[in-house]
């Protein structure tokens, strides 16, 4: 299984965050985007990143 990476955006409105994969050498692939509110990530963004990781790995 690949590894997740999570990247800060700041914006207008605030603070964003994704949960990436890298998926190649050069390739790398978005799985969510979300406003983050807490310093920790919520359970249900994780969940819907490993969901799409693996439709992405079929």
């Amino acid at each position: 299984m690949r590894k997740l990476w999570e990247m800060r955006m700041s914006g207008r409105d605030g603070v964003g965050r994704a949960i990436y994969v890298v998926a190649g050498a050069r390739r790398v692939v978005i799985l969510h985007a979300f406003r983050k509110k807490t310093r920790k990530t919520p359970e249900r963004a994780i969940r819907t990143a490993l969901s799409r990781m693996k439709e992405l790995e079929s």
